[in-house]
């Protein structure tokens, strides 16, 4: 999107985007919709208020609904609600077992306080690995595109974070304070 001079490209790039993570959702591709959701919300694309502007409304109202659905809040609440009404195939966040399974682990003892296996803890872990489990058992029935392969996993195409600032910030530079908006008149 950075890479775009032009703001109405920009704007047209992210509705592309979030066109794109409504379709993941869809497909029951949470991890898709999170990635493009943090995309999104990267301070690099966050930060272009008049690129935003121009975005449709529709497009903003599907990424506020996205955000909603990929939100932290509640230990991924809503997207484990997503993920319980679903059937495979999806693809989950893997982020949000790993967080799970990282609490059980660091909060549960191996040992129960008279010396035995905490099988307790056992059957959580075990409970997290067979629910991650059950979305990878069905396979999606979509056909590969080796282009559209080779394009997003083209290393050229990337940038660092540091980059990326500055490419947002040579399009849309920061505006300082005593600067009046464009739009005001001055007498």
């Amino acid at each position: 999107m950075v890479s775009r001079k032009e703001i109405t490209e920009r704007a047209a790039c992210i509705e592309k985007w979030t066109a794109i993570a409504d379709i993941c959702r869809c497909l029951q591709n949470y991890n898709g919709v999170l990635q493009i959701c943090a995309a999104l919300e990267n301070s690099s694309i966050h930060r272009l208020k008049q690129t935003w502007q121009c975005v449709a409304k529709q497009s903003k109202q599907t990424v506020e609904k996205l955000l909603n659905l990929v939100t932290t809040n509640a230990r991924f609440k809503n997207m484990r609600e997503a993920l319980h009404r679903c059937d495979p195939p999806c693809i989950p966040y893997l982020g949000m077992y790993l967080t799970d399974l990282s609490f059980i682990e660091e909060g549960t003892p191996n040992v129960t306080e008279h010396g035995l296996i905490n099988f307790c803890k056992m059957r959580m872990l075990a409970h997290v690995l067979m629910e991650v489990r059950r979305y990878h058992q069905a396979p999606y029935a979509i056909e590969q595109r080796q282009e559209v392969i080779d394009y997003l996993l083209d290393p050229t195409r990337l940038l660092t974070d540091d980059q990326t600032y500055e490419a947002s910030l040579a399009i849309e530079p920061r505006r300082s304070f005593d600067q009046k908006p464009a739009t005001e008149i001055t007498d």
